[in-house]
């Protein structure tokens, strides 16, 4: 792209063609089929922020929002990867979350914000506050400067903000108080926090996906790897149960928290199936078409792991995908939620069951090569 001020928004009629050329999509082939099962309704022509834009979800509720007739415009950093976004009608905003200045014009005349962007993996927990919670705190506050008549900002949290769960029936809901375990989960819950001091400027709502899988997601694709090598790797004996949200019921719950009022002021898990994770390596082996063996792993050989990532982040400058944090996740047997409340608020009900939505992901995985 020419050389522009990293604040500045570019529409899509002005940027040049990208990878093979394409750049506009009809809005149907847009979608990628991810608002499947969100009751149609009319066109759609409000201008949507949406930060994170070319990550995992905030890619597929890119897409859902275009294919609804909204405008998007995507926050991005110029050394963004836009491999999934590149090719869509939408308008680019070149900003930082940390950075309130290159924010400000980014934020100018949107009806509503989908705040998805989030720092997932750190050395420290410094780096999560600076971008989960402060980033959070100027992105609502500029846009409540910008917007005194915004309709909606919709702040993409995290089941890990709630914490594990204490028993295999001990299913969360929205009423519990939080206690997280993690730096990235500490971070979330702050981040809720501080946006619920600022709500009486703009209608806020809350979605905390579970385990979040899908085509795109690299978090899983590990696990997959594993599977298509025939191992079914677990932690210790006993079983570890927690629940998973497939990327396209995810969006599916994430437009109707947007376009519901009766979303606002509201909190929402968002979740699906719950499985072991046994099962869920199962039904991995069946969409690969593989017979595993199941290798249990001592619960001790955690800590050194633990150990050892600390000591290759330090060397690298890099978090490790296995890191301390990620192990911290791994010592609970049970990471579940109760998705009872959108049910009964939105309507919203999960429509894949688990060996449909893993055989799309592995589908997917394997048709573009990350398997």
């Amino acid at each position: 792209m020419a050389c522009r001020p990293a604040d500045e928004v570019v529409n899509a009629a002005e940027r040049p063609l990208l990878g093979s050329g394409l750049l506009r999509l009809p809005v149907a082939e847009a979608a990628d089929k991810g608002s499947r099962g969100v009751p149609a309704v009319p066109k759609h022509d409000g201008l949507i922020l949406v930060t994170g834009a070319n990550g995992f979800i905030g890619s597929h509720l890119t897409e859902a929002l275009l294919a609804r007739g909204y405008r998007v415009r995507c926050v991005v950093r110029r050394t963004s990867d836009l491999t999934f976004i590149g090719h869509l009608p939408a308008e680019w905003a070149y900003a930082d979350l940390r950075d309130g200045g290159k924010l400000r014009q980014a934020c100018q005349g949107v009806d509503a914000v989908c705040h998805c962007a989030a720092l997932t993996r750190a050395l420290d927990e410094e780096t999560f506050v600076s971008v989960n919670v402060q980033g959070a705190e100027t992105l609502a506050r500029i846009c409540a400067e910008e917007n005194v008549h915004l309709r909606r900002f919709l702040f993409v949290s995290s089941q890990a903000a709630a914490g594990p769960s204490r028993s295999a029936d001990d299913l969360l809901d929205e009423s519990r108080l939080p206690q997280p375990i993690t730096w990235y989960g500490k971070s979330k819950w702050a981040a809720e926090q501080a946006l619920l001091e600022k709500s009486g400027r703009f209608p806020l709502t809350m979605v905390r996906p579970a385990a979040v899988f899908g085509p795109r997601d690299r978090d899983f694709l590990a696990y997959f790897g594993l599977v298509k090598r025939s191992l079914n790797l677990q932690v210790g004996r006993l079983e570890r149960t927690l629940s998973l949200i497939y990327i396209r019921d995810l969006v599916d719950l994430l437009l109707l928290a947007l376009e519901s009022e009766s979303a606002i002021g509201n909190t929402y898990f968002g979740c699906g199936p719950v499985v072991s994770r046994a099962e869920l390596a199962e039904s991995i082996g069946r969409a690969l078409h593989k017979r595993t063996v199941r290798i249990n792993l001592p619960e001790v050989v955690l800590t050194p792991i633990a150990l050892w990532s600390r000591v290759q982040g330090r060397l690298t400058g890099r978090p490790a995908l296995l890191n301390d944090q990620r192990v911290l996740d791994m010592r609970p047997r049970y990471w579940l939620c109760s998705g009872e409340k959108a049910r009964q608020s939105l309507g919203f009900q999960a429509r894949y069951d688990l060996d449909t939505a893993v055989q799309e992901t592995a589908e997917w995985y394997l048709q573009n090569k990350w398997l």
